[in-house]
């Protein structure tokens, strides 16, 4: 009994006080400007890391990690965070763009979310941690239902080197994070993909930048495309209007790109494929970019990265099968 007075004393102390075993924790606490920095980090190495030739290209999508008791102390900042991280990202494409002939993102907008974990990889995650793991596109918990051997390709700081490396994450590695709906951001943007850098104008003529830029017929499109959704019951009918279309699943981030094949359809990748007119060979080409399969008249079509997309050749007419579950039916017009 005599040691009870000391020992309430004792914890009052703690609470006026903080014993020296706490500072530790308050001094590596997280600060909004950190997750910031992170985030703006993250963006500016995926430019450098995604692009290719004279299109630039960077990640939309971005999962932050943060410990649990980070993500209470810090989540009503997140909106702030958000809004400020979008501004750089504007700052920086504005102050790049110049050393490419034009800005071309995959998705339409920025996808932000933000979870709390003890566990990322394999690896603790402290209070002290931030971890932002960027891709293209389409990382966001939920979007699909990972297998358990789907990996996915994304950068990420890596601790041994401090440095954002391109690196295959397990989808199985997320399943411990706590991704809440109130953590989760979405913002458009809208950039003029074919606005020609003013320090290094594309010499063309006239003939070329015609061919090139310009569909062939506005009415009749430059292919037919008449596809089945399985699962829906539907089929429907698409003209391609433009040198390259992009198949992909129908999502509000994607709906406002007037170049994009939307088929609803949970079977369908997003983007899934891309199917281009090559002028120089007078022939269309199909590039896959799903993990699921796509098929051209029953012949596989090897996956690649959207950012790298490995062509192949697509006849004039053909089938193309999306994930043995939506059928598209290709038809040359032209």
């Amino acid at each position: 009994m005599a040691n009870q007075p000391v020992g309430w004393l004792g914890k009052l102390g703690n609470l006026l006080v903080p014993s020296s075993q706490t500072q530790p924790a308050q001094a590596t606490a997280i600060t909004n400007k950190r997750i910031l920095d992170e985030l703006v980090a993250s963006f500016e190495d995926s430019i450098q890391r995604e692009s290719v030739g004279s299109s630039m290209l960077f990640n939309a999508h971005f999962l932050i990690i943060l410990h649990p008791d980070t993500y209470e102390e810090r989540q009503n900042a997140f909106p702030v965070i958000v809004d400020e991280a979008v501004k750089s990202f504007k700052a920086i494409v504005e102050s790049q763009k110049g050393a490419y002939e034009r800005v071309s993102p995959v998705a339409s907008s920025w996808f932000f979310k933000f979870g709390g974990g003890r566990e990322f990889a394999g690896e603790p995650v402290s209070p002290s941690d931030v971890h932002v793991v960027g891709a293209l596109t389409g990382i966001l918990p939920g979007n699909v239902q990972p297998q358990s051997s789907e990996r996915v390709n994304v950068t990420r700081r890596v601790k041994q080197t401090n440095r954002y490396e391109k690196v295959d994450v397990n989808l199985n590695t997320f399943q411990h994070i706590d991704f809440r709906e109130p953590g989760a951001f979405v913002v458009k943007f809208t950039f003029d993909p074919s606005a020609a850098s003013s320090a290094r104008p594309p010499v063309v003529d006239t003939a070329t930048r015609n061919a090139t830029l310009l569909p062939r017929s506005l009415q009749a499109g430059l292919a037919q495309i008449n596809y089945y959704i399985a699962e829906l019951n539907k089929e429907d009918t698409y003209l391609m209007r433009d040198r390259e279309v992009v198949v992909a699943r129908k999502e509000p981030d994607n709906q406002q790109f007037p170049n994009y094949l939307l088929l609803e359809s949970a079977y369908v990748s997003n983007p899934h494929a891309r199917i281009r007119f090559n002028d120089a060979a007078d022939s269309f080409q199909i590039a896959s970019f799903s993990r699921n399969e796509t098929r051209v008249n029953e012949q596989l079509v090897p996956r690649s990265e959207p950012a790298s997309p490995q062509w192949y050749a697509l006849p004039d007419k053909a089938q193309i099968l999306l994930n043995s579950m939506v059928t598209l039916h290709f038809q040359r017009t032209t």
